[in-house]
């Protein structure tokens, strides 16, 4: 009746949907190709710690699974096949069968093929059968009747009407008043609509007389199934399809992690143990939020954890198939959502009490198996719900490159199924993608209700609602909707804050003050549209903070007119608008104002002399004499030019005595006496007799983002000058935002728009960030320095995720270090442009430079430049790509 799979018959049902989702796998792939450069390392990073999990706890399972395959079983078995003949069997087995009220045609079936195996087994056997009605009474009788070996054979029949696990402790029972204490009996536990293949028990017996250690296995599984429904037959032929795998390499560690109840061997002397029959009939399960509860179901849980701590063998016999006949009517969704609540729910409901068992007594890969079953519903829904963040936050390529890269690993575990022989179609993808992501949910839904057990079959229903003792306290009710609320809050915050979706205090910040003041600019005169100035409202709100107090200040939606300078020269402060496309700051400044917003800190006068070399590579900072530096400060080292150093670094023109290019900034983390600790070595040299340190007092943690800024000028349009290198209009060659001495600050979701010179400018600042920016346009790019983005004298920022075009350049100069530029869109060159700048990065930048901007798309300094002395070592650029020009207004 039943045909068993085969390698063959697998690898001919993989041909099709190879050729389908591989193909569709790579066409998504290179349809999002130009896009690539959306995906963010940093972004990446995050949710790759995720996948690495998943992917290599997966590879390593595949790993394990051939290892068994190809050289651990064979060696079993070939232990087996040594045994003598007349040893390879037991005496007398035993049979505990569960057969509640299964349909005729099911019935014959099953025992047919069990009266057919025993006819092949030198074997007494008994078998005690729990039925549900006449009519299963008479089935069974009728094959048992008709076998012709039926001599050797004992068929008891009892009654069932409490429950599977009443019945299987009663037929233990009724098993152990025959038992006659041989340490080699088998006893099978097998549901009575599960089918043997031919030969099955002659090649399963034999394992429990070759290995005394050995107390249970259970075999590989398929599955008949009498329904229409092609959906249902494919998800029950890719559980088992999986599960082969699984099992395999967790049989490699002499363990399973279900002893399936239909159809497992154990050794009888374990499961006639008082103890172990008590259990099945009833396992109490004492959780803090659910209270004390019955097992329900799960029997075949119980029988495994006993023999678990036990410390008992278990093995998977992966070339004995056992089948599961099926006659479902309900539709798939209601099916593949019911079922797996009560398999993952038993699941659950017994891996707390066995990760208690630590780690020496299960073994540590089953350990890390055990508990990834608790991780995996949570795991498998990271890459899903970041793609879709992603998409809605960032960039639409998010998702589509996500569905390529799951298409093309499911093809590969799709051919890893049908390799072993379990059959696939075009459906096995999708119910692969519906087994993670529903799957987890339903999991996730089972964890937070351990408590909610249900069965059913033959018109018969059974709960568990009238057995729990549930914890006194008047919430208990909506706990496990309360707990799981909450989960998911936490996940999906998680998630939202990796992707940047969401961006937290700065940790000092977080950490050392007590509040966060929120300030709405309107309630200080900040009245857009009016064409009045606004900056006088801003900075008055800026005079009346406090730097030790968080303060926001929202500025409203609509046009603000600036006609001043702001100053921030205290720290902890966000000035926030509406949203790039709500919140316009339109400047009206002219020169000589530097920037719009000017963020300040000060120099301190004070120096410190430099008792030993600083060696580059060196994060200890031994200073001479008395000083007051505590961990936090900021300090600049500084060392004069010299012939011999600029020979060294190949500066044939460029002699001059200042500026000098041999500078840092550095963080202490640790102070003690002399000694300073550093955060990160400075890449340079510096001697105790040269080198100049004096203490910043910087401004700190200061945040501009969701707003647009632009710079003005009557009667003129910025596309007039798109192509024009030169300083148009000099009067108002004003920033847009300008940091000197800044720490830790953050521009972020910002337009900068047709400002007057540098959109950012980072002059002598540390650590920070500036990403997700729009630049577009500068008025005066001329000679002098004109038109930058510039980060000078600056150290270890980054500037990422943002598109430019339409200014001179993107630079780095004059001693900056250890700055990081990546995932940009840039229309003009990246400069390193002179100054002894070093130890910077430029990664994943594409360029789209115009015919009329004549850089390079990344410049450096010649040894020749009159205008500085050449960078030094470690810059490096990799992962560019240079599109070909593309004019555009």
């Amino acid at each position: 009746m039943i045909k068993r799979f085969g390698r063959t018959e697998g690898l001919i049902s993989l041909i099709i949907p190879v050729m389908a989702y591989g193909s569709l796998s790579f066409g998504i792939f290179y349809i999002i190709w130009p896009y690539f450069y959306h995906i963010k390392n940093e972004t990446l990073i995050v949710l790759g710690f995720v996948g690495i999990w998943r992917y290599s706890w997966l590879m390593l399972n595949y790993i394990r699974s051939g290892i068994y395959s190809f050289y651990y079983y064979p060696r079993l078995k070939q232990r087996v096949a040594d045994l003598p003949e007349d040893k390879k069997y037991p005496d007398h087995i035993f049979f505990i069968i569960p057969s509640y009220c299964e349909e005729p045609w099911v019935t014959v079936e099953t025992f047919q093929s069990i009266f057919s195996n025993l006819s092949t087994v030198p074997c007494k056997a008994t078998l005690i059968v729990a039925t549900g009605s006449d009519q299963d009474d008479s089935a069974i009788s009728a094959v048992y009747n008709a076998h012709l070996q039926r001599d050797n054979i004992k068929l008891i029949l009892q009654r069932q009407n409490k429950g599977k696990r009443i019945a299987m402790g009663h037929a233990l029972r009724a098993a152990a008043r025959r038992y006659d204490a041989n340490e080699n009996s088998v006893t099978i536990f097998m549901d009575g609509d599960s089918y043997l293949e031919s030969y099955t028990l002659k090649r399963t017996l034999p394992f429990f007389m070759a290995f005394s250690s050995l107390g249970a296995l259970t075999t590989n599984e398929a599955a008949y199934i009498n329904t229409k429904s092609q959906w249902y037959k494919d998800w029950f032929n890719l559980k088992f399809g999986q599960r082969h795998v699984l099992f395999k390499s967790h049989s490699l560690s002499n363990k399973v992690l279900t002893l399936t109840g239909r159809f497992s061997l154990f050794r009888t002397s374990i499961v006639l143990e008082n103890d172990f029959i008590e259990k099945i009939e009833n396992d109490i399960i004492t959780h803090w939020m659910h209270g004390k509860f019955r097992f329900l179901m799960g029997d075949d849980k119980t029988s495994w954890f006993n023999l678990l701590k036990q410390g008992w063998d278990m093995l998977y016999i992966p070339d004995v198939t056992c089948y599961s006949l099926e006659s479902r009517d309900a539709s798939f969704l209601e099916l593949s959502t019911s079922l797996p609540y009560r398999w993952y729910g038993n699941t659950l409901r017994n891996s707390s009490r066995a990760l208690k068992l630590g780690w020496r007594k299960t073994g540590l890969f089953i350990w890390f198996a055990i508990l990834d079953q608790r991780l995996s519903m949570w795991t498998s829904l990271v890459g899903i719900s970041g793609a879709l963040i992603l998409t809605a936050i960032k960039s639409f390529v998010y998702l589509p490159f996500y569905l390529a890269w799951v298409l093309s690993v499911r093809v590969l575990q799709m051919s890893m199924i049908a390799v072993r022989g379990h059959p696939v179609s075009l459906r096995t993808i999708p119910l692969m993608l519906f087994n993670q992501w529903v799957g987890a949910v339903v999991k996730i839904r089972a964890y937070f209700n351990l408590a909610d057990q249900k069965w059913a079959k033959g018109g018969t229903a059974q709960s568990n609602e009238s057995g729990v003792i549930m914890i006194k306290h008047k919430l208990v009710k909506y706990m496990p909707r309360i707990t799981m609320g909450l989960s998911y809050s936490l996940f999906f915050f998680a998630l939202l804050l990796a992707e940047g979706a969401v961006v937290l205090p700065d940790v000092d910040v977080a950490l050392n003050r007590s509040k966060v003041i929120v300030v709405d600019a309107r309630q200080y005169g900040m009245k857009p549209d009016d064409g009045l100035d606004d900056a006088y409202a801003l900075r008055a709100i800026i005079s009346r903070t406090d730097p030790k107090v968080l303060t926001i200040i929202k500025m409203p939606e609509g046009i603000l007119d600036f006609n001043v300078p702001v100053y921030i020269r205290k720290s902890n402060i966000i000035i926030e608008g509406r949203g790039e496309d709500k919140t316009l700051i339109r400047s009206h400044i002219r020169t000589p104002a530097q920037s719009i917003f000017v963020v300040e800190g000060e120099l301190l006068s004070t120096p410190l002399k430099l008792a030993e070399p600083l060696l580059a590579d060196s994060d200890e900072l031994i200073v001479s004499g008395k000083n007051n530096i505590q961990e936090g400060d900021l300090l600049i080292l500084k060392m004069p030019n010299d012939k011999t150093f600029l020979s060294e670094i190949n500066s044939k023109v460029w002699a001059r005595e200042y500026p000098w290019v041999r500078q840092s900034i550095v963080r202490v983390t640790e102070s003690v006496e002399n000694k300073l600790q550093l955060e990160y070595a400075t890449g340079i040299k510096y001697e105790p007799e040269k080198t100049r340190i004096q203490k910043l007092k910087p401004v700190r943690h200061i945040t501009f983002r969701h707003f647009t800024l632009t710079q003005r000028i009557p009667g003129a349009d910025i596309a007039d000058v798109n192509a024009d290198y030169t300083n148009r209009y000099p009067n108002y060659a004003v920033d847009g935002i300008m940091f000197k001495y800044g720490v830790d600050c953050r521009v972020r979701n910002i337009k900068l728009l047709a400002i007057g010179r540098h959109p950012l400018n980072l002059e002598s600042s540390y650590g920070c960030l500036a990403r997700d920016l729009d630049i577009n346009g500068a008025w005066n790019k001329g000679k002098s320095g004109n038109g930058y983005v510039r980060i000078s004298r600056s150290h270890h920022n980054k500037f990422s995720d943002s598109s430019i075009k339409n200014i001179r350049h993107i630079t780095l100069q004059w001693s900056s270090s250890f700055n990081r530029l990546s995932y940009l869109s840039s229309g003009v060159d990246i400069n390193f442009h002179g100054g002894y700048s070093h130890d910077n990065k430029v990664n994943n930048i594409i360029f789209n430079i115009p015919s009329w901007h004549k850089w390079k798309a990344i410049t450096q300094t010649p040894d020749t430049a009159r205008w500085a002395p050449p960078d030094g070592k470690n810059n490096s650029t990799f992962a560019i790509r240079i599109n070909p020009p593309a004019d555009r207004e």
